[in-house]
Parts: structure tokens; C-alpha cells; sequence
């Protein structure tokens, strides 16, 4: 998969598996772009050590990382709190949840966020789950319906989302099926 450069030229698609040693420059990442939405360094290293194959890392030619992935099976229903570690994951999953998909300013605007997208619903169609959730934040909800997601319609579950994750936040699904 190629994607575009901001010059036009192609770029080859940089995204791959986290592993631990990129922990400290994903948390300094973490930090720089979610100032309003922080996670301790142990969280994230709780998320990656529970499902490392839906952590990943994208990187662009002569540059540190510039973006990040966490992502992990999940239960159906009000998503997990920020910033508070998950212990274990669901032995029976019913969905797979985006923690968080993020980008440095610089490497927005060129289709890289968009590029990891199959290759999370391929993560979650292996588990096998029907549906990917996640809560939209910082405006994100009109790129996370390009990606096929809907807001939830149940009330009770935007609520649980806002307190959560704050006034703007929206939870969304995407079917798999």
C-alpha cells in the first residue's frame, strides 16, 4: 500500500508492530498531542504487554516515530476509563476496541491514519469479533466515519463515553460483518 506525500510523490507506507523499546518515544508522542487526555507511561505499557499485535507504530524515512496505535479485545458496552490499567482481557471478546490511533501534526493530511484502518479489522476479524469501537475525541468523529464507524444511538453510552473522555467525545462501532 502506497501513500502520498505532501509534494505528491509516493511514500511507502511506514506502519508497524510496536515493540517495548518504542514505549518511551510513544509516551513523549502520547503526551505532546493528548495534553488534555494524559495516560501514565505504565498504562500504555499495560495495553501493549496485553495484546502487542494491536499496538503499532509508524515512522517515516529519516524521521522518529510520528504516530501510534493501541488497540486490544474488548466487551461491548461503556468503554474503558483513560488512564486506568485493564488487568486482563475478556477471555471471549464481542468486539475490538481503538484505544487510540494517532498522528503528529506534520504527518496529518496524508492518508496514514486511514492506511492502518485494514489492517486493524484484519486484527479484529483473527479474534474473530464482529464489530471495532472507539471513542472519537478531539473532533475525530468525521474521520472515524470515513472509516465506516456510526455514533452508538443508546444515550446511556455516549454519557458513560463524555465522562470519561470529555464533552465532545463519541463513542462509535463499526460492523464487520
Amino acid at each position: 500500500m502506497v501513500d502520498a506525500m505532501s509534494d505528491g510523490s509516493p511514500a511507502p507506507r511506514q506502519w508497524q508492530l510496536m515493540t517495548a523499546a518504542n514505549l518511551p518515544a510513544v509516551n513523549e508522542l502520547a503526551a505532546r498531542i493528548h495534553p488534555d487526555f494524559p495516560e501514565r507511561p505504565e498504562i500504555l505499557a499495560e495495553k501493549f504487554h496485553l495484546f502487542p499485535r494491536g499496538c503499532f507504530v509508524l515512522s517515516q524515512p529519516g524521521a522518529q516515530i510520528c504516530g501510534y496505535c493501541f488497540s486490544h479485545p474488548w466487551m461491548a458496552g461503556p468503554p474503558p476509563a483513560l488512564d486506568t490499567r485493564l488487568h486482563t482481557l475478556p477471555q471471549q471478546p464481542d468486539i475490538y476496541f481503538l484505544h487510540d490511533l494517532a498522528l503528529d501534526a506534520p504527518a496529518r493530511g496524508r492518508n496514514l491514519a486511514a492506511s492502518l484502518v485494514p489492517d486493524l479489522v484484519a486484527v479484529a476479524r483473527s479474534i474473530p469479533v464482529q464489530r471495532l469501537a472507539l471513542v472519537a475525541v478531539g473532533g475525530s468523529g468525521p474521520f472515524w466515519t470515513r472509516m465506516g464507524f456510526q455514533p452508538i444511538p443508546d444515550e446511556a453510552m455516549q454519557a458513560a463515553a463524555r465522562a470519561k473522555y470529555g464533552g465532545g467525545a463519541v463513542q462509535m462501532e463499526r460492523d464487520l460483518t
